[in-house]
C-alpha cells in the first residue's frame, strides 16, 4: 500500500530564513516527500524567555518565504490550538486528521540530542519517522548512541520503511547550514544588512513592523 509521505518541520521561525527553505527543498528531494509542513510553534515551552515576534507576524513571514515553493507548506495548526505547543500533541493531531499519511519529523542534530527534555519523548519516537540533520562534527556518533540506547533502528534508505520507529541521518554541505535566526536578529539590531539570508518579502514585513530592531 502506498502512503503519502509528508515532512514536518517545526520551529519558531523568528524569523524564517533561506536556511529553512534550503533544508526543506533538499530533504523533500532526498526522501521523496510529497510536501513539507512548516509548523509554526506558537507557544514553545522551551523558549518562554526568548523575545518572540507575534505569532501572526511570524506566520506571515513564513507564508511569504514559502510562496514560490508549492511543496513547502505553511501550517498554523499550533496557532489554532490553545496552550503550549508540544510536539507530541501536534504529531497526534496530524495523524488523526490524515490517517493515510506517513509523517517524517525533521530536526537538527543539536535539537535531537536534547530530545529527553521533550514531553513524552519515548512515545514521540514511536509515532513518526525521524529525519535528523547532522549539523556539527561529532554529532553523528552521539545521535547514533542515543538512538541505540532508545532501541530506535537507523534507516538505511527512505523508500518504504516499516512502521515507526525508525530514524534517518542526513548530511549536506551548505553555506546556510549553520545559519541561525539568532544571528539574523542580532544583525538587524545592529542595523546590518540581512539580504543574503532573508527573502525580500520577509524583510519588508520585518521593516514595516520594526521587528528585532534595538
Amino acid at each position: 500500500m502506498n502512503h503519502n509521505k509528508t515532512g514536518i518541520l517545526g520551529g519558531t521561525f523568528n524569523p524564517v530564513h533561506r536556511g529553512h527553505i534550503e533544508l526543506g527543498l533538499k530533504i523533500k528531494a532526498a526522501f521523496g516527500l510529497e510536501k513539507i509542513l512548516y509548523i509554526l510553534s506558537a507557544h514553545p515551552p522551551h523558549k518562554k524567555l526568548q523575545a518572540l515576534a507575534a505569532a501572526e507576524l511570524r506566520l506571515a513571514m513564513v507564508k511569504e518565504a514559502l510562496r514560490p515553493y508549492p511543496g513547502l507548506v505553511p501550517c498554523d495548526l499550533e496557532l489554532r490550538r490553545p496552550g503550549d505547543s508540544w510536539t507530541i500533541d501536534t504529531i497526534r493531531q496530524l495523524k488523526s486528521e490524515s490517517p493515510g499519511e506517513r509523517f517524517y519529523f525533521i530536526t537538527g542534530s543539536e535539537g535531537f540530542l536534547k530530545i529527553k527534555t521533550w514531553k513524552a519523548y519515548r512515545q514521540l519516537l514511536g509515532e513518526v519517522f525521524f529525519i535528523i540533520v547532522i549539523r556539527a562534527n561529532g554529532h553523528r556518533a552521539r545521535v547514533e548512541r542515543l538512538l541505540r540506547n532508545e532501541n530506535i533502528p537507523i534507516g538505511r534508505e527512505a523508500g518504504n520503511p516499516p512502521l515507526p520507529p525508525a530514524a534517518f541521518l542526513y548530511t549536506y554541505a551548505s553555506d546556510y547550514l549553520s545559519l541561525s535566526a539568532t544571528a539574523i536578529r542580532k544583525k538587524v539590531a545592529r542595523g546590518e544588512s540581512i539580504s543574503p539570508w532573508v527573502e525580500k518579502n520577509v524583510q519588508i514585513i520585518m521593516e514595516e513592523n520594526k521587528l528585532y530592531e534595538d
